[in-house]
């Protein structure tokens, strides 16, 4: 069974449920650059395929460089730091991996402190 979203991303869409799409079992990717078969967290959705925007804002231009740049960091970090982010990721209260958690941390840092990346090593206990 497949769960449809037919309408605007504003609340102005109806459900519907699809079986077996395209005359299968299963279904992904884009069709006539229509419709789009996904599965996100196994649940099965079919939407309008969409091309989305690209905006190229300071803001946007920004959290994209502190995206790559937390990254890299990352890959620099010893273990020593990194088994504290997996630390705090598992009572962070919600599934996280350490890698998620350092990134969303490392991009509120850098948010907060005019796009400067923190210095290495970046712990879960850095302001």
């Amino acid at each position: 069974m497949w769960n449809v979203f037919l309408g605007d991303k504003k609340g102005g869409g109806k459900m519907a449920k699809v079986y077996a799409p395209l005359m299968s079992i299963d279904a992904s990717g884009t069709y006539a650059n229509q419709l789009t078969y996904a599965k996100w967290k196994g649940i099965r959705y079919v939407r309008n395929h969409v091309i989305p925007a690209n905006p190229r804002t300071s803001e946007q231009i920004n959290v994209r460089n502190a995206f790559m740049t937390a990254v890299d960091q990352w890959h620099q970090e010893n273990a020593q730091t990194k088994a504290l982010w997996e630390t705090a990721a598992q009572t962070a209260g919600r599934p996280m991996s350490a890698f998620n958690l350092y990134v969303g941390k490392f991009i509120q840092y850098a948010k907060g402190h005019n796009w400067q990346a923190p210095t290495i090593p970046f712990t879960p206990t850095t302001e």
